[in-house]
């Protein structure tokens, strides 16, 4: 500031303390108290250190005295104000998407580009997710945090890429055949694979802020991947963020059915030493997210998961297909619909649904899980060379992930592959090093002709009873 007016520091103090009666210091730091407390009065601070960090103030305590000095209450105070005088917020509809018309890549795909910009569009306006925005000037006030959708209608294909035009980032480039293809057509992969990278980039977002400054949402997006890994350690981190989570705010619904369908896992695959006791805290997270939020897609579809470990299958089917209804393009309630059908023995209806799942999500955590419940479908049909292929096909895209070598052991066992049963065996042991037959046996929902065939190979392996 000094030298901005050509004077030095000391000539600025005096000039200070003869027109305002304070340092330079105090008021910088009057004007960062100011604008604390329009931010507080504003509605838009999670917390009070939230308002101390974002306006220069390190420490919390010393923070509130300053401003309880300046203001005449605390921060605090403040902020319980302005959270009591704020008008309820509207129902979130979505992460709004601005669609721009598909240029053609010559003359003559114009009216193949108009027409796929017509299919784009009404796919993108099925996604309950997403708020299709009107591409007219001024239809809507404000664009700023709109996500853009443009691209070009080639002779075999469209390519469309994502932007977030207020930082000039491109999220995702994505190539979609045009020509006929089993499963959904090629508007509905491309809404897909929209709703994915719009996810992705929350739980981006969720990932790069500290935990400490968490809010109750951005710490169940964050355990959110993580619980449906089904790995041991990222479904502990999982749980006690869910956790966290409840305990601020009891009557979040998707954060009972993650925290229901993280226990229920735990039960199931061995990362626990009471299953029957995380199995009904499962069931009442699962009873709780139902009661809070009856018809949400994402709590219907964990709730089911939760159902199916726990063997109430028919209860599980029939919140999967009201998932379904409500929004089809759900891959881990295409993938639970297999499931189920594993767990009751019905191996040939389970690998048609993942076939099914793997066709409309063939690629990431989406693929690599159909491919395992198709390996487990495979091997209940007891085709265990294409069991074994498929599940060391999906253990080859996540090698972190150790439990499908119970069902990889077992399948290369049966099929006489013996050298490939005892490494997969070693992987598995490599994880769970406690793990024996018994202990196996009273930890697998699958089906009990199915789990025995499983526990024998297993014996066969190496693995102690």
């Amino acid at each position: 500031m000094a030298r901005a007016a050509g004077v030095s520091p000391r000539t600025l103090q005096r000039h200070f303390a003869r027109a305002l009666g304070l340092s330079p210091q105090s008021v910088i730091r009057r004007l960062r108290l100011d604008a604390a407390r329009q931010f507080l009065r504003s509605g838009e601070a999670t917390s009070v250190l939230d308002a101390a960090l974002r306006h220069g103030f390190d420490h919390p305590g010393r923070f509130a005295i300053v401003y309880a000095c300046a203001f005449g209450e605390s921060p605090s105070a403040t902020l319980r104000t302005a959270r009591a005088m704020a008008p309820p917020s509207p129902p979130a509809c979505g992460t709004r998407i601005m669609l721009r018309a598909l240029v053609p890549a010559c003359h003559a795909d114009a009216a193949r580009a108009r027409r796929a910009t017509d299919d784009l569009a009404i796919a993108l306006g099925r996604a309950r997710d997403l708020a299709l925005l009107s591409p007219e000037p001024g239809a809507v006030p404000n664009h700023a945090h709109a996500l853009r959708l443009e691209g070009r209608v080639e002779a075999d294909c469209v390519v469309l890429t994502l932007v977030r035009p207020a930082q000039g980032m491109v999220l995702r480039t994505m190539r979609e055949p045009l020509g006929p293809r089993g499963g959904p057509g090629w508007a509905d992969r491309a809404a897909a694979a929209v709703r994915a990278a719009v996810a992705a980039e929350r739980i981006e977002q969720a990932r790069r802020t500290p935990r400490h400054r968490a809010d109750v949402e951005t710490l169940v997006t964050r355990a959110r991947p993580a619980a449906l890994t089904q790995e041991p350690a990222m479904v502990g981190m999982a749980l006690d963020m869910l956790d966290e989570a409840l305990h601020r705010d009891p009557a979040h619904a998707a954060a009972h059915a993650l925290a229901g369908w993280g226990r229920a896992l735990g039960a199931n695959h061995c990362l626990t030493r009471d299953p029957d006791g995380e199995r009904e805290l499962a069931s009442e997270h699962c009873r709780r997210a139902l009661a809070l939020c009856p018809d949400n897609p994402e709590v219907l579809t964990l709730a089911a998961g939760v159902m199916s470990l726990t063997r109430r299958f028919d209860e599980a089917e029939c919140l999967v297909t009201r998932s379904l209804a409500l929004d089809q393009d759900q891959p881990e309630a295409l993938r639970r619909l297999g499931f189920i059908q594993n767990f009751r023995g019905d191996g040939r209806r389970a690998a048609a649904a993942f076939r099914q799942a793997l066709r409309a999500y063939p690629t990431g955590n989406d693929g690599s899980m159909s491919l395992i419940g198709l390996g487990v479908a495979n091997f209940i049909l007891g085709d265990y060379g294409r069991s074994a292929r498929a599940l060391a096909h999906a253990l080859e895209q996540q090698p972190s992930r150790a439990w499908p070598h119970r069902f990889l052991a077992a399948a290369a066992m049966h099929a006489g592959a013996h050298d490939e049963a005892r490494r997969s065996l070693a992987s598995l042991r490599r994880h769970f090093p406690d793990l024996t037959v018994s202990w196996c046996a009273q930890s697998d929902a699958l089906h009990a002709e199915a789990r025995g065939r499983v526990l024998e190979g297993l014996a066969r392996a190496g693995l102690p009873r």
